[in-house]
């Protein structure tokens, strides 16, 4: 017993004696001498740190983080070109004292040792995320900001909601987009080589399509193609409207189609369509639109697009019947395929069970998910949810066929991170398992990136309330009666926004009566133009009738008005010193840098040439006053300007008038 004691002493004694020893030769505190050391030698004097271990504790989070060990200069700005792990941080918007380091870049808190606290281990598999994915952490109490520095965060949730990924995935925040419905796709397609090739690669056709690549066998095609154009009526016993006579009589005509397409170019039809990858990118391209679809549809569809596809955002536009077929006889005769190949062979031979086979296909990679199609047995097979797809743990990860690792952390090549994962399973689907179904999208890497980075923000984590900040957008609930079917008509809020509803690309409403005269907003409807020709996304020409145009004045001078912008009761623009406005103008704020005015100035912003009869003198006057207040993403600088100066030189941009 006196031999055993004696050893087991001995051991303990030695274990006390390696534990402070080992402590004292620990990473962390090589670390914070050699800091101590690095700032003896700087001319600027900084003073040392006292050598021991370094953590912050944010309790509204439940964590604490002892980064701070070894990244010592983290708060002094005067360490900013100083080697890693002293360098000082980048400014951000919030302290680190109060948010610590592991909200934003990940990694384990408690840890002081480099590949414990940077790294996947066996328990902790929430390693250091690399400095592209960063961004994905403000997502998570910015869930639906656009954040000015953010940008990739915010090219990620704009690419998930365009490629409509909801259709196949459960994603908070997100709604379907409209896709075009199959229904009566058979009395629609104008030939079954185009869905053949169509079906096999999207991207050949149109390299910019949402349509992804889903890899089908031959097979698959064939009974898909068969089963699609088996579907010859439209639901609602919606019938096509037959062609005009003088479609048939002028079809070929060269003025008549010279007809058509001073249509087509007046409504800026390429505004939103793009031409062979010529033009918007807001809707399909039309460069072999006409050995896709058939004379009797296109005639249909550009008179009634919501007829035949109710959720559709084309506008309705004022052409006649004339002008409707000789716009359709252009683009028949103009945007075809010429290498298609046409098997009429194959066209009424459809297998026995093609009916079963091509619902089976159908099913099996969701068509439902983004096509309304009317018929029996036809369900949605989405994918996995993405809700918390940012907190999945790794074991629940399914890496398909590459599940045998090359190393501890590395499966078939592909590091074994989150997002890793995801940025390869976007990239190439198929390297998962053939089987896989999630299709090839045609993304590039910055897109990749991009969406990665917002799915990564989609975790379980729970913050405090206080720290989500939730972007609400108001629906306008003020559009019945005419005004209402004017609006759906021509699908104003597919571009404009009301209140934060609608599209972002075109001016927001909200104020609009109290922005633009009205005597220049009636001749903008009829003729629309271009403010900035350097901006790519134009108004079309919607040939609206005057009737509409009256209702639409009527609704923004009654309806779309801020009291704000009037102009102050002390404020007179007669007394005004017009002079002086334009010496300000082109002097002292130097507006020309940016400005047009009379063939002189910069392309930034719109040209202000006949500006007194295109806006008001209130909403001049306010805009110089605070640009930021009406259009928080605007690039034109807040001067500071006094009321004087800002009275001043609304007056002298009044009197640039259209003489």
């Amino acid at each position: 017993m006196k031999k055993i004691y004696s050893v087991t002493s001995l051991i303990f004694l030695i274990v006390l004696a390696v534990s402070p020893l080992k402590s004292y030769f620990s990473e962390w505190r090589t670390i914070q001498n050699n800091y101590n050391r690095f700032v003896e030698k700087l001319p600027q004097k900084i003073k040392p740190i006292p050598v021991g271990l370094k953590q912050i504790w944010i309790k509204d989070f439940n964590r604490i983080d002892r980064c701070v060990t070894c990244h010592v200069g983290i708060n002094d700005n005067r360490l900013s070109n100083a080697p890693q792990p002293f360098r000082s941080h980048p400014k951000i918007p919030h302290d680190v004292e109060k948010f610590g380091c592991t909200i934003c870049h990940e990694g384990q808190g408690l840890a002081t040792d480099y590949e414990e606290a940077h790294l996947s281990t066996e328990f902790w598999d929430k390693p250091l995320l690399p400095r592209r994915y960063v961004q994905s952490s403000c997502a998570k109490c910015h869930p639906d900001e656009n954040l000015k520095f953010t940008s990739s965060v915010n090219l990620g949730r704009e690419l998930i909601n365009e490629y409509n990924c909801v259709a196949c995935h459960d994603i908070p925040g997100f709604r379907k987009q409209f896709v075009p419905s199959l229904d009566g796709i058979g009395n629609k397609a104008e030939n079954r080589e185009w869905l053949i090739n169509w079906l096999k690669d999207p991207f050949h056709s149109q390299p910019k399509s949402k349509m992804p690549q889903f890899h089908f066998i031959d097979e698959e095609i064939e009974s898909l193609v068969d089963f699609l154009t088996s579907f010859k009526n439209f639901p609602n016993n919606v019938r096509f409207e037959s062609l005009p006579k003088i479609y048939f009589e002028k079809k070929e005509d060269e003025n008549f189609i010279q007809l058509g397409q001073t249509r087509f170019r007046e409504a800026r039809c390429i505004s939103c369509h793009s031409v062979d990858g010529k033009g918007g990118h807001l809707a399909v391209d039309l460069g072999k639109i006409a050995s896709k679809v058939n004379e009797g549809w296109l005639f249909n569809y550009i008179k009634y697009p919501q007829k035949f596809q109710p959720k559709v955002e084309m506008p309705q536009y004022g052409f006649s019947n004339e002008e409707i077929a000789a716009i359709t006889a252009y683009i028949k005769s103009e945007f075809v395929d010429w290498e298609i190949e046409y098997d009429e062979s194959k066209k009424d031979q459809p297998e026995p069970n093609f009916f079963e086979k091509g619902l089976a296909v159908f099913n099996k990679y969701n068509c439902a998910g983004c096509h309304q199609l009317s018929a029996k047995g036809i369900f949605e097979n989405p994918g996995p949810e993405l809700s918390s797809i940012g907190s999945k743990k790794l074991y629940q990860i399914d890496w398909g066929k590459a599940n045998q690792p090359q190393d501890r952390y590395v499966v078939a090549g592909i590091p074994h991170t989150r997002y890793d994962f995801i940025e390869n399973k976007i990239k190439s689907p198929k390297s998962f398992g053939e089987n896989t179904r999630m299709p090839r999208f045609n993304f590039s890497e910055t897109q990749i990136q991009s969406i990665t980075s917002y799915l990564l923000s989609l975790n379980e984590e729970e913050l405090p309330a206080r720290y989500q900040r939730k972007f609400i957008t108001t629906s306008t609930d003020n559009l019945h009666g005419e005004i209402g079917e004017i609006f759906k008509k021509y699908t104003c809020l597919k571009c404009h926004s009301i209140n934060n509803y609608g599209g972002k690309i075109a001016p927001d409403l909200t104020r609009i009566g109290s922005q633009l005269q009205t005597e220049w907003t009636r001749k903008y409807f009829k003729v629309p133009y271009s403010l900035r020709p350097i901006v790519e996304e134009r108004m079309p020409n919607l040939f609206i009738s005057n009737k509409e145009i009256e209702l639409l004045l009527q609704y923004f001078n009654t309806t779309l008005l801020d009291d704000g912008l009037m102009l102050p009761k002390n404020l007179d623009l007669k007394v005004a010193n017009v002079h002086r406005g334009e010496n300000l103008f082109r002097e002292l704020y130097g507006c020309q840098s940016c400005h047009i005015v009379s063939g002189k100035g910069g392309y930034v912003g719109p040209p202000l040439d006949n500006v007194g009869n295109r806006l008001k003198p209130g909403w001049i006057y306010k805009w110089l006053l605070d640009p930021q207040f009406y259009n928080p993403k605007t690039i034109e600088p807040r001067s500071n300007m006094s009321n004087k100066d800002a009275i001043d030189i609304t007056a002298f941009l009044m009197t640039l008038r259209e003489k």
